[in-house]
């Protein structure tokens, strides 16, 4: 940091110390203007100044620069005061809210307001209550615990390898290990069966220190090997409902010295280092965000700087630093492959770039050390409007939201344009090396799921599919039209195994259609897919540009013979809407109702504030209302076939029969 920065930094505290606010701010955010990462101290210095002059909204876009600055614990305990004094985060929108119980076999009370923080930061208002010391198991195993009271949609198990009573070399590693992982699935079982809630749980990080010393790794039932076993069995089992936090890594990542401090252990039973809590709290409100479907899943990638080395439209296709050629490129192609397994496991991949398109492109099209090729992107925007409209015009065409998008470009000027522009993208800070840009993405913590699904892997092809749609809808001469050169089909049918991952990632992630916006884990799913109380439908839609996968759900509520049918959920992914796939859906619900001897289906509309898509759903497909707030379809007479431009097809896991 430089002296003038230090010498402002302290004028403007003394300013303040005096009562003058905004002496200090007029004095202190000038000097900090050419700074992308200004000093944390400094950022919590003008917060301040803004919370006592009553501007909360600029208070908090400086705590918000001052934790994602730094990781250290003085700086986010100082900034979650702040933030819990102003309520929250007013320059962050909401997203969503969840309650958040923290289980732990340590002490876990400096992690609540972490954790808060670090959820705020991302649009999520987690209410977040901690239970005692070592209490875990008693917690969710009494029924009449402060747990089951506080209702959490998600139990956060904050456990350590303390916990785990493998002796330092095991005579029987496998029943040791099977009988250690049962312990832990088993208490699984209870906070879903019993609560229903999702479980996110820290996996084991393994100390260094070993009696054993480098003879370890070849003793397969030391502690140290069965620990790492242990973490591997755990995430074989864990399935749908569960989440891990791999900390392992994390310990790797900050220092196994710094993560295990035996001082804190014994002075106060505290596990993790405390200055590694910043780091465990933003990486866990990471995985939390993937259990919610709140992951950001769109890459914006500037090209030069950013995928080469050089300024292409200036140095030509040989100019350009891209492959083993030189040490650049190597770093450049290292960040494309990287770039690559991340699309492979389902982020989309888009462009934008100012520059002339067939100069943008060129690249892709002919230089043959290109990781990236054109196929792997969904969006191809090159022009030289400003990159916030470049940005915008990503999340229009592919219908995402904001807060879906991470912004990376090499230069600093771009990168605060977007951010002032576009408050809910997330920006993501490159170092100046090249050599560096894998590890500054493999650090960001907002991209995990909760499973791999099919759709997943299949997304850039789905999104590419969008874009395509998009043009046919400008240049065709009617709505009508448009529907029938699509040539949809559509596969409806009750949940199955294979597809649950999916519908349960539909269920706790889609906002604007969604009438009920219930949120459900996948173990209630399987429990109301096996209930013949319920009726459940999944559909799946195709059309001539692509396979758009699972993208409806529809539950209904009612004993076989009931005169009524409640539908309890109805969503929809964001990438159908408009294509009359609900009208589709409606019939199969109709058809699966009547045959079981129901004479009415009746709706409920929940408003939320993202939900005023659907306000009028039912209005439009026949439901009359009724003066308890609920819409009613009469089911008298045949279910007569929708009017819509989609035919079904069998779907595989799905069960609905082709119609002509």
């Amino acid at each position: 940091m430089s002296d003038a920065v230090e010498q402002a930094i302290e004028q403007a505290r003394q300013r303040r110390a005096a009562g003058d606010d905004r002496s200090a701010i007029s004095l202190l955010e000038p000097v900090l203007a050419g700074h992308e990462v200004p000093p944390a101290r400094a950022c919590l210095l003008l917060a301040r100044c803004h919370d006592a002059l009553g501007d909360e909204v600029e208070a908090s876009r400086w705590v918000v620069r001052a934790i994602d600055a730094d990781d250290d614990l003085i700086t986010w305990q100082t900034a979650a005061r702040l933030a819990r004094r102003m309520g929250g985060l007013p320059s962050v929108t909401v997203r969503r809210s969840e309650r958040l119980a923290l289980l732990g076999s340590y002490t876990t009370d400096q992690l609540v307001d972490l954790l808060w923080l670090a959820a705020a930061r991302q649009g999520l208002d987690l209410e977040v209550r901690h239970g005692l010391y070592g209490q875990y198991r008693q917690d969710v195993l009494d029924p009449d615990s402060w747990l089951s009271a506080f209702e959490p949609g998600v139990v956060l198990l904050a456990t350590h390898e303390g916990e785990v009573p493998f002796p330092p070399i095991s005579e029987d590693p496998d029943d040791d290990l099977e009988t250690e992982a049962l312990r832990w699935t088993s208490l699984w079982d209870q906070v879903r069966d019993r609560l229903g809630a999702q479980v996110v749980q820290h996996t084991f990080a393994i100390p260094p220190e070993t009696p054993y010393g480098h003879l370890a790794a070849r003793l397969r039932g030391e502690r140290s090997s069965m620990l790492d076993a242990l973490n591997h069995r755990l995430g074989a089992a864990a399935g749908d409902g569960v989440a891990l936090v791999d900390c392992e890594r994390l310990a790797g990542m900050a220092g196994k010295q710094r993560w295990f401090d035996p001082r804190f252990w014994q002075l106060s039973k505290q596990a993790v280092g405390l200055g590694c809590l910043p780091l465990l709290a933003r990486h866990t409100v990471g995985v939390v965000l993937g259990a919610l479907g709140m992951s950001r899943k769109c890459i914006v990638l500037d090209l030069d700087g950013t995928l080469w080395g050089g300024v292409i439209g200036e140095d030509g296709l040989d100019g350009i630093a891209i492959g083993p050629d030189r040490p650049s490129g190597e770093s450049f192609s290292a960040f494309q492959q990287f770039l690559l397994q991340l699309k492979r496991r389902g982020m989309i991949l888009a462009v934008v770039s100012k520059n002339d398109e067939h100069v943008a492109r060129a690249p892709f099209e002919e230089l043959a050390a290109m990781r990236l090729r054109q196929e792997d992107i969904a969006l191809f925007v090159a022009s030289w409007d400003p990159k916030p409209d470049l940005v915008r015009r990503v999340a229009e065409t592919l219908d995402l939201g904001m807060d879906a998008l991470v912004f990376v470009d090499d230069n600093p000027v771009e990168r605060e344009a977007v951010r002032r522009a576009l408050p809910d993208v997330d920006v993501l800070v490159l170092p100046e090396e090249p050599s560096g840009y894998v590890r500054a993405l493999a650090s960001y913590p907002y991209f995990e799921v909760l499973a791999l699904t099919d759709d997943d892997v299949r997304r850039t092809e789905q999104y590419r599919g969008r874009a395509l749609v998009r043009e046919a809808q400008d240049s065709s001469a009617s709505l009508d039209d448009f529907l029938a050169d699509l040539a949809m089909e559509a596969a409806v049918g009750p949940f199955t195994a294979p597809a649950m991952p999916r519908i349960a990632q539909l269920v706790n992630k889609t906002n604007q259609f969604n009438v009920t916006a219930r949120r459900r884990s996948a173990s209630e799913l399987e429990r109301l897919g096996a209930d013949d109380r319920y009726v459940t439908l999944a559909g799946r839609l195709r059309d001539r540009f692509t396979d758009h996968g699972l993208v409806g759900v529809l539950i209904a509520e009612g004993a076989v013979g009931d005169d009524r049918l409640e539908i309890d959920t109805w969503l929809m992914s964001c990438r159908v809407i408009g294509r009359t796939f609900e009208q589709h859906m409606l019939h199969e619900l109709a058809a699966a109702a009547a045959s079981r001897g129901h004479r009415q289906l009746v709706g409920r509309y929940v408003r939320t504030d993202r939900n005023d898509l659907v306000s009028d759903l039912y209005a439009r497909l026949g439901f009359e209302p009724r003066n308890d707030g609920t819409w009613v379809y009469d089911l008298a007479g045949a279910v007569e076939p929708p009017t819509t431009h989609i035919r079904s097809f069998n779907g595989g896991n799905e069960t609905a029969e082709e119609r002509t």
